[in-house]
């Protein structure tokens, strides 16, 4: 763990000697509910389709996400932005034995707990800062979901509210 933070503080420092330019590709790593690592690709500055793959409920989930930027004006800084989106998810979960309050024809259970494939719907709307000087954005957002065929066949989540820091390049 000590070596990815010191791996992580020299390659922070090395990117503040670059400028910030528009780029169009960044990655990011997100924690949340859903967490996981992204990668999101601008059409333009309003614009962007993300990738996500989180690991939620013992399992992975894969997220394709289509999302709009619009500047929000504030006194003190121009450079924060919101934005919203929607998209889907695909992936699978796992759980206990014990656990799940409906039955569910989907699941199979491999002697350590139960296996179940999940698809759904998501949506997504934040808040981002980006840096002038060096190609960082920090972001928070909430990325409510649905999906079927987990744990309880139908399952709405309101509340994956995640945190993020992106590098463009």
């Amino acid at each position: 763990m000590k070596a990815i933070i010191i791996i992580t503080i020299i390659f922070l420092s090395a990117l503040t000697g670059l400028q910030a330019q528009e780029k169009k590709n960044a990655i990011s790593g997100r924690i949340g509910l859903s967490s996981g690592i992204t990668y999101q690709h601008m059409v333009d500055e309003f614009r962007g389709y993300k990738g996500m793959m989180s690991f939620r409920d013992g399992g992975i989930q894969l997220t394709a996400l289509i999302e709009n930027y619009r500047p929000l004006y504030l006194k003190f800084t121009d450079k924060m932005y919101y934005y919203t989106g929607m998209g889907a998810h695909i992936g699978f979960t796992r759980w206990p034995p014990k656990r799940g309050l409906y039955p569910n024809p989907f699941r199979t259970y491999n002697g350590s707990g139960h296996f179940a494939p999940v698809i759904g719907l998501d949506a997504i709307v934040g808040i981002e800062y980006r840096l002038d000087r060096i190609p960082l954005t920090f972001s928070l957002d909430a990325k409510p979901f649905f999906e079927l065929f987990g744990q309880t066949i139908f399952r709405l989540s309101l509340l994956d509210i995640g945190l993020a820091v992106k590098i463009h390049f």
